[in-house]
């Protein structure tokens, strides 16, 4: 069994690494994220349920644990989740069902460990 909280601190600690090595490069896309995900027209459940999608289409593991995290803390039920991942696979295809897979249990596993 996967331990997605172990895959989300190393994907954290790796980002730490990196934008502290690129610098103003690595503000720049700190910066960036943050006024993405601000609540504007859409709000912040729905951008994370985006995010997720492009993360399972484009196969990032590192981003779906990220994103399944932010997701739960955005309150993303499990069944918005499915419906997104469903999304996902109708983009991404047979290899998408793998990392849909993941996303479903990595979000399985934050939620057990948050009650």
């Amino acid at each position: 069994m996967t331990d997605y909280q172990e895959k989300l601190n190393e994907a954290r600690a790796n980002n730490r690494n990196l934008f502290g090595a690129l610098g103003e490069t690595g503000k720049g896309f700190n910066a960036m994220h943050d006024a993405a995900v601000k609540d504007g027209a859409l709000d912040l459940k729905t951008k994370e349920l985006e995010a997720i999608a492009i993360a399972i289409a484009m196969r990032c593991e590192g981003c779906i644990v990220q994103h399944a995290k932010a997701c739960l803390k955005a309150g993303v039920t499990r069944d918005e989740l499915v419906e997104t991942i469903g999304i996902a696979v109708m983009m991404g295809g047979g290899p998408a069902t793998v990392y849909g897979g993941k996303a479903l249990d990595c979000y399985d596993q934050f939620a057990q460990a948050s009650k």
